[in-house]
């Protein structure tokens, strides 16, 4: 679900670069990325997760980061 909104709400944004990891494959990645939860947006230092990511908060996210 967060994916497919982060792909709608990206797709207009040619700055934005979404890159997919599998914590299963790279555990040590994710962990030095402070992935600690499923799904976790990141953008720099800031993180969004939760079970439910709806798009509005998706797109809050990205337009905060995006202003930093």
């Amino acid at each position: 679900m967060a994916k497919k909104a982060l792909e709608e709400l990206t797709a207009d944004m040619e700055n934005i670069h979404i890159e997919e990891v599998e914590i299963i494959t790279n555990p040590l990645r994710a962990l030095r990325d402070g992935i600690k939860f499923i799904p976790t947006i990141k953008v720099g230092d800031q993180t969004l997760s939760g079970i439910l990511l709806s798009s509005e908060k998706i797109e809050k996210f990205l337009n905060k980061a995006e202003q930093q």
